[in-house]
């Protein structure tokens, strides 16, 4: 299950014609890629396993017709829900998949279509943009460890220019049109 769907990706994160059921499956192994990495950055292991295992909805015992579940706890919701942890995601996720689809595949190698009425231009400006929207929000990002006892706040230098020694992933890190 994941926390994302295609229905998330509007505004400055638009994928075009998710109307297509290819696209939307394409999206798909975008999402379940890259969600599982970006939980895990953000929130350690160990909370990211309790979060997505908290949000599964567990049917009761002995079964019902039609099926009941038992509540989620509402700290799962809560963190789904009340907190910037789904725009991060969709920005993440949007960054990789819009990289990805910079060019395509094919049995001679990288590919770029051929349009008529239209020119291809680099796509560079709105991951970065989509990248930096992201790192903002997962810069002031902060939970409860009284709620969320497993939850570790990541420790970084505020200066900008000891990044190559800061002991933490690439989602605090702003990036610029020249992947510097």
């Amino acid at each position: 299950m994941s926390i994302i769907t295609y229905l998330d990706f509007n505004g400055e994160q638009t994928i075009a014609q998710t109307s297509n059921q290819g696209v939307r499956e394409n999206l798909q192994v975008f999402i379940d890629e890259y969600e599982p990495e970006f939980l895990k950055a953000l929130l350690g292991n160990v909370l990211a396993k309790e979060f997505v295992d908290g949000l599964v909805l567990v049917p009761v015992d002995p079964p019902t017709n039609p099926p009941t579940y038992l509540p989620i706890d509402p700290k799962w919701l809560s963190l789904r829900d009340e907190t910037d942890l789904k725009k991060m995601l969709v920005c993440y996720v949007y960054y990789w998949y819009i990289q990805n689809e910079s060019s395509t595949t094919a049995g001679t190698g990288e590919v770029k279509s051929a349009n008529e009425n239209s020119k291809p231009v680099s796509n560079w400006d709105k991951q970065v943009k989509a990248w930096n929207k992201m790192v903002k929000m997962t810069r002031i990002f902060d939970l409860s460890t009284t709620d969320y006892p497993d939850y570790v706040r990541p420790f970084w230098f505020t200066w900008n220019y000891w990044w190559s020694t800061c002991p933490v992933n690439e989602i605090y890190y702003y990036k610029n049109t020249l992947d510097l």
